[in-house]
């Protein structure tokens, strides 16, 4: 379900004053416990998230991840993949496949917004497309909140003119600050980045919370995500997991 990215193309410099030193606050370095002792350090001043060059995973070549809590099938690695896709309707367009599972496409217009806006489920064969995506503006400072209100098409993967179900997506989307952040593959300041989903398709509902830290000329380094799925009265699902860094493509 994670799609946050973010762009590799603008770069403007953050004056210091707004960069402000922001404690972590207890509730979240409690959902962060799962990541293990030691991984989440002490806060650091936070510039203003500005589409600054190389926070995200945008370079084409794969980051592996070791699971530290949750994991499919007992699964203790997972990889991320991306490539950079041809331009649709003059917007940079990115492709990430996460494992066996699914794929997203993700959107960078001229205006240096990015986000989400078609999600392979390889698992099941069903696509969805956001309407509008999920996206993320490329100017936010450290506390604030993004809301968001799209609409969802699925279909069959084979059959994206048929529509099968109709929903709606509800998100929030918080810049929480940055923090000294220690993985297998190095310690680094990293943006912490939650974001809040509650999703309403056909007779399935989901809410799915995560939280996201990000690099300077690394990427994606470590994430929390809790997932809860249920339909009618008759499925329900939960699943948490937690991942750090282990290998990423060097630039």
């Amino acid at each position: 379900m994670t799609w946050l990215v973010l762009s590799p193309t603008f770069s403007p410099i953050a004056r210091a004053s707004d960069a402000a030193v922001i404690p972590l606050p207890p509730d979240v370095a409690k959902d962060l416990e799962i990541l293990g002792k030691g991984v989440v350090g002490k806060a650091l001043p936070a510039p203003p998230f500005t589409d600054i060059h190389g926070y995200g995973n945008l370079g084409s070549g794969t980051w592996d991840y070791k699971i530290v809590h949750g994991g499919k099938d007992g699964m203790k690695v997972r990889s991320e993949h991306y490539e950079k896709m041809p331009k649709k309707d003059g917007a940079d367009i990115w492709k990430r496949t996460v494992g066996t599972e699914f794929v997203e496409y993700i959107r960078i217009d001229s205006n240096h917004d990015f986000g989400k806006y078609l999600e392979d489920d390889l698992d099941v064969g069903y696509s969805s497309r956001f309407k509008p995506g999920v996206t993320w503006l490329g100017k936010t400072k450290a506390g604030v909140t993004r809301t968001i209100d799209s609409k969802i098409e699925a279909f069959k993967t084979d059959k994206p003119d048929h529509v099968s179900y109709r929903g709606n997506l509800k998100a929030k989307l918080i810049y929480v600050g940055q923090y000294e952040v220690t993985t297998p593959a190095g310690t680094w300041p990293a943006l912490l980045m939650r974001s809040e989903f509650n999703i309403k398709i056909g007779p399935a509902k989901v809410t799915d919370t995560a939280y996201m830290f990000f690099a300077k000329g690394v990427g994606k380094i470590a994430e929390v995500e809790t997932t809860n799925v249920s339909a009618m009265l008759v499925y329900h699902s939960s699943t948490k997991v937690a991942k750090l860094l282990t290998k990423y493509p060097k630039r």
